[in-house]
C-alpha cells in the first residue's frame, strides 16, 4: 500500500508508524503476520506510489518490479532509496483506520537520491514545494 503519513516515533527504540485504512488487503496482512516493510521512494518512484495505492487484486502488485525479501519474507522495492524491516509493536484503532506502531529491526540503504513527496494531495520534489 502507498501510505500519505510514515512518522518516526522514536530512536530508542527504534520506533515507525503509519495509519492504514481498516478495509485495506495490506492492513490483514500486516495484522496476520505481524510484519512489515517500509520501502522509501524516490522522486523518480512517483508511478510505483501511484500503482500501489490503488485499491484491487494484490497478486499483481510486484510483478515487473525489482523486489528483494525482508525479515519474515516480505517484499521490499530494490529500487527505492531505502528498506525499513519492521515488527509490529502495538496497533490503535482510530475510525475508520488503525494506527501501526512497528520496531525497526531491520534498516537498509540501497540507492543514493532524493525522495518522493506528497503534499496537499500532490507528488512534488525536494526545492519545488508550493510557498506557505
Amino acid at each position: 500500500m502507498t501510505v500519505n503519513s510514515f512518522t518516526s516515533v522514536s530512536l530508542h527504540p527504534p520506533l515507525v508508524l503509519f495509519c492504514a485504512d481498516n478495509r485495506a488487503d495490506t492492513f490483514s496482512a500486516v495484522m496476520s503476520s505481524h510484519r512489515f516493510t517500509v520501502s522509501i521512494l524516490s522522486e523518480q518512484q512517483e508511478a510505483v506510489s501511484q500503482r500501489f495505492a490503488l485499491i484491487g487484486p494484490q497478486d499483481t502488485l510486484y510483478s515487473t518490479l525489482n523486489c528483494g525479501m525482508g525479515l519474515g519474507g516480505i517484499p521490499y522495492l530494490k529500487d527505492s532509496l531505502a528498506y525499513l524491516d519492521c515488527a509490529v509493536d502495538n496497533v490503535v484503532q482510530a475510525g475508520d483506520h488503525h494506527i501501526i506502531v512497528g520496531l525497526v529491526e531491520h534498516l537498509e540503504l540501497l540507492n543514493p537520491g532524493r525522495p518522493l513527496m506528497y503534499f496537499q494531495s500532490q507528488y512534488y520534489h525536494p526545492g519545488t514545494l508550493p510557498p506557505d
